[in-house]
């Protein structure tokens, strides 16, 4: 997958260039639409506004990206695809990147907020958010895991998309996710929902013993091993064991 990393000063986010670029801009064609088997179309674009920048669309939505803030990939589509947000929910999007998840869950969430450790990613972010008319919904912000997050502050639906292990100079990044999976409950509404992406079919024993010693249960996966170069993108929704096992006594009564 053609990726390019740009080296800027933080300068280019100055007032003046966010103005500047809520107006409309001039794409180049496609350097490349990447196929995958999601419902939404990812191409990587140059810019003639913003040549400084690597820029993806999806759907023709423009994510402007700069230093080492990753465009919209195969693996954050194939989250994007089968995540389900209704009307007015409640969203955090957690390793929020270029904003593309974020930007998407506003179409129907009443509040969306986006956390990354990255400061550049949060400006990408907020970048993105206006660009795309919906910086009014989104609250993004800086900081490890859930450490942004208000006291007291609960979320209908919760998305991951921060790196996984996927070959072994990567394993120290379990501890992040172990992490993840210890406060995430403490983050749910009542009967409130996570869409966790990771990778690869060997991960899925692992992340199901995360879930299930942290009081989570796994009610589906959906995967698409034919992405290998792509490191098996794998999409879970996970709610809290105690909700699963009060709707079904519901549901049975």
């Amino acid at each position: 997958m053609v990726q390019k990393i740009f080296k800027t000063s933080l300068l280019l986010f100055a007032t003046a260039l966010i103005s500047s670029c809520m107006h409309a801009t001039h794409i180049g064609q496609p350097l490349m639409t990447v196929p995958h088997p999601g419902k939404y179309q990812l191409a990587y674009h140059t810019s003639q506004a913003f040549p400084l920048y690597a820029m993806a669309t999806v759907d023709g939505r423009e994510f402007l990206v700069v230093d080492d803030v990753v465009l919209p990939s195969v693996q954050s589509l194939y989250l994007l695809t089968h995540w389900k947000i209704f009307e007015d929910e409640t969203v955090l999007d957690m390793g929020t990147g270029s904003g593309v998840q974020a930007v998407f869950a506003a179409d129907k969430a009443s509040k969306v907020v986006a956390t990354d450790i990255n400061p550049t990613a949060v400006k990408m972010a907020r970048l993105n958010a206006e660009r795309n008319g919906v910086g009014d919904v989104i609250d993004i912000r800086q900081g490890d895991l859930f450490a942004p997050i208000n006291t007291g502050e609960k979320f209908d639906v919760i998305l991951f998309n921060i790196d996984y292990p996927h070959n072994e100079a990567t394993q120290g990044l379990w501890k992040l996710h172990e992490r993840f999976f210890a406060e995430v409950k403490n983050y749910l509404n009542h009967g409130g929902r996570i869409y966790y992406q990771s990778g690869r079919i060997d991960n899925i024993a692992r992340i199901d013993s995360m879930a299930s010693k942290n009081g989570m249960s796994i009610l589906s996966i959906r995967m698409d091993v034919a992405l290998e170069a792509d490191r098996q993108p794998v999409v879970y929704l996970i709610k809290r064991s105690l909700d699963v096992e009060v709707k079904t006594t519901t549901w049975g009564g």
